[in-house]
């Protein structure tokens, strides 16, 4: 058998050749089974990808020959929404197995390219990978990964929009008792973010793994591409776990609040992702079915221009009135988010650019306030005159937010300074530079003292002195006040 050196697979990179056979043009990527190559094959002049395994997954002669047994099976496979698997090489020096190049974009890749799916795309994608996986499980195989890095979508060569199920690599035999599902040196085959409750261990003795398993795998990634979240958060692997088995999934309106979902299609979704497989749909066919209400054209037959209109949306009976009443009245940066997406041009289109333009700043004090920052908070509080719903805010906050012992020294410092010199320019930069400070109310009324005190300077009049001391008898300017009223007797 021949080693990893003569087979190409030890340092394999772009200009390589694998095997005499496959010229690796550019890493794909990689993860948990191993490295994924474009290649191209040099007889034949086609693209190929190229998986190479991961050595300890091989390790286990039981495993080896367990994948060998499904590899073959993987190869036997031939459906237009999945990926061919064309060949595979399992050898003491290295391991790869050649399947079809989709040139497209994973299910990820796109919503995060363009948001979540309009309802007909998503449908449309979910139908054809049941289509893919109705094949498979009929053939005696489960897939175990389906994700939305194991879906591709693509355009076929009439322009029809296609899904494609990949990496049927790690597809495993219906026949294969349950227990050796999840582990090779440790791993767990698929991605726990996406994994069923009994591929976790949910099962009972003796029972076996079957279809709905990829569905409610499937229901994951229908769930991401509709809300554009999934249906569990969580920051690790083991957090995923716990979650698929003890947590119910997020109700759509708790996970999107401004949605607007049918309660039928939840109704689909959630029946997915039961975690009693009993209680999900039977098979590939009758999830289908469920869906095939919520598509706009028969699966597989959307064109380019087609899935453009169902990205701008349904415009003709669009009523943007209604739309932006609906908008202020969720008054929220996603909502007017959501309507400058529907209406970038409009009567209303100024006033919501406005709006969200406020809410993002109001957003920021509150977070700045959060964070304790003050000097941060003080500029927007200048920045934003009295009576501005940011400027208030950010005094608002500015009150709320406890002063450092040195900002306290440096207020009352100021104030003395100000207090000291009696002007009312010098109160006023007071004022202007420590609005939120304890002082403020005190210096606004010193500043009144201080015109009036200027006021009757310019006049100097007995009956202005009088007048003075009538409204500020222990005014900081009092005893200068009456020293000018006797100067005048």
């Amino acid at each position: 058998m021949a080693s990893g050196d003569s087979l190409g697979i030890s340092g394999l990179g772009p200009g390589k050749v694998l095997d005499g056979k496959y010229e690796i043009l550019t890493r794909l990527g990689g993860g948990g089974m191993g490295d994924v190559f474009k290649a191209q094959h040099v007889h034949l002049n086609v693209f190929r990808c190229i998986k190479v395994m991961k050595e300890a997954m091989l390790a286990d002669e039981g495993y080896r020959a367990r994948f060998l047994r499904e590899a073959r099976l993987a190869t036997q496979i031939h459906h237009p929404n999945i990926a061919v698997v064309h060949d595979f090489f399992i050898g003491d020096g290295g391991s790869y197995m050649v399947t079809e190049f989709i040139d497209g974009t994973t299910v990820r890749q796109w919503g995060r390219s363009n948001g979540p799916f309009p309802l007909p795309l998503a449908a449309d994608v979910a139908v054809q990978v049941l289509a893919g996986l109705d094949h498979i499980h009929r053939r005696g195989l489960l897939h175990r990964d389906i994700s939305s890095d194991n879906v591709m979508l693509s355009y076929d060569e009439d322009g029809s929009f296609i899904a494609k199920i990949i990496d049927l690599g790690i597809a495993k035999d219906v026949n294969t008792p349950s227990g050796e599902m999840a582990t090779q040196a440790g791993m767990l085959i698929g991605n726990p973010k996406y994994m069923s409750p009994e591929q976790l261990g949910s099962i009972e003795d003796g029972e076996q793994l079957d279809g709905r398993a990829d569905l409610y795998a499937l229901g994951v990634v229908l769930y991401e591409m509709l809300l554009g979240v999934p249906p569990f958060a969580s920051e690790t692997p083991q957090g995923y776990i716990m979650k698929h088995l003890t947590q119910q999934p997020r109700r759509f309106r708790d996970a999107k609040p401004d949605g607007d979902w049918s309660a039928s299609l939840e109704a689909v979704v959630l029946r997915a992702l039961e975690k009693d497989r009993r209680r999900r749909f039977a098979d590939a066919r009758e999830m289908s079915a469920a869906l095939q209400p919520f598509l706009s054209a028969p699966a597989g037959t959307l064109t380019r221009e087609a899935i453009a209109r169902l990205r701008r949306g349904p415009m003709k009976t669009f009523n943007s009135a209604v739309e932006w009443r609906k908008t202020k009245a969720i008054d929220t940066i996603a909502a007017y988010r959501d309507f400058l997406g529907k209406v970038p041009e409009g009567s209303d289109t100024t006033e919501a650019k406005a709006r969200l333009f406020e809410l993002e700043l109001i957003a920021g004090v509150r977070a700045r306030e959060a964070e304790g920052d003050r000097d941060a908070l003080q500029r927007l509080a200048e920045a934003h005159p009295p009576g501005s719903v940011v400027g208030d805010a950010a005094r608002e906050a500015l009150g709320r937010v406890a002063r450092s012992p040195e900002r306290q020294i440096e207020e009352e410092r100021d104030f003395q300074k100000a207090w000291e010199t009696g002007t009312a320019a010098a109160l006023t930069k007071f004022i202007d530079e420590h609005p939120s400070s304890p002082r403020t109310e005190e210096a606004k009324r010193c500043r009144q003292e201080a015109v009036d005190f200027e006021l009757a300077s310019s006049l100097d009049t007995a009956a202005m002195w009088r007048a003075f001391l009538k409204t500020w008898p222990e005014g900081r300017h009092r005893l200068d006040a009456d020293i000018r009223l006797r100067a005048k007797k």
